[in-house]
């Protein structure tokens, strides 16, 4: 009887500390995804890895010059932009143009409100909000 009791205990045990593994093995992952894409409501978001991860940069009114504008992307000279996110909420404006240049030149790209890019590999310097995402340069 006593081994009988013995093994339940052990088998009670081992079954926590599994399921407790299991819970402790899901938390980091479970936290890394809550982490990506996280991005200021109203703002427009730059990360320099895949998937809204990396070092982030973002902003709720247009920049002319990500690298001396009013808000300083320090990594966006040597590191290209891999993914962005168009976390805006204006009802004036659906959609961000991005350009390669300063000053609005050298349009790449415009990403409609809510949307998600990612994978891209593009050196980007400059941003404005636009009324329509079909209507971009």
């Amino acid at each position: 009887m006593e081994r009988v009791i013995k093994r339940a205990v052990v088998a009670a045990a081992l079954a926590i500390g599994v399921g407790a593994g299991s819970l402790v093995a899901a938390a980091p992952a479970m936290a890394q995804a809550s982490a990506a894409w996280e991005c200021p409501s109203g703002n427009v978001c730059v990360w320099t890895e895949p998937y809204g991860t990396g070092s982030r940069c973002n902003w709720s009114d247009a920049d002319s010059d990500w690298r001396s504008g009013s808000i300083s992307c320090s990594w966006s000279g040597s590191l290209p932009v891999r993914s962005i996110y168009n976390n805006g909420t204006s009802s004036s404006y659906a959609g961000v143009a991005l350009y390669r240049s300063s000053g609005y030149n050298d349009f790449y790209w415009c990403v409609p409100q809510g949307i998600l890019r990612n994978d891209e590999n593009v050196f980007l310097r400059s941003h404005r909000w636009v009324a329509s995402a079909t209507g971009c340069p």
